[in-house]
């Protein structure tokens, strides 16, 4: 994530926490569930509008999770846990 805050920081003068949250809209997903727990968690949504990631940006951060994820997490993870049939 270190890189991903660097680049952030460098290119476009917010945090990865922005980036993370451009990056997707930017894919085309029209809406980002934010895991806030408490209203000063959500301060950062302000910073997300009014810039996108142009194609060399995008093209840094595949790069850098290509390079960092050693081990990727696959959807199935989210998935709820398989009954038994005894259960």
């Amino acid at each position: 994530m270190t890189r991903l805050d660097q680049l952030a920081q460098q290119r476009f003068h917010k945090r990865v926490i922005h980036l993370a949250v451009r990056w997707m809209l930017d894919q085309g997903v029209t809406t980002a569930l934010w895991g806030a727990r408490h209203p000063g968690q959500l301060d950062p949504v302000g910073e997300v509008s009014g810039w996108h990631l142009d194609a060399l940006a995008k093209a840094e951060v595949d790069r850098i999770l290509a390079t960092t994820i050693s081990d990727a997490v696959s959807p199935e993870f989210m998935a709820p846990p398989a009954r038994s049939i005894a259960a």
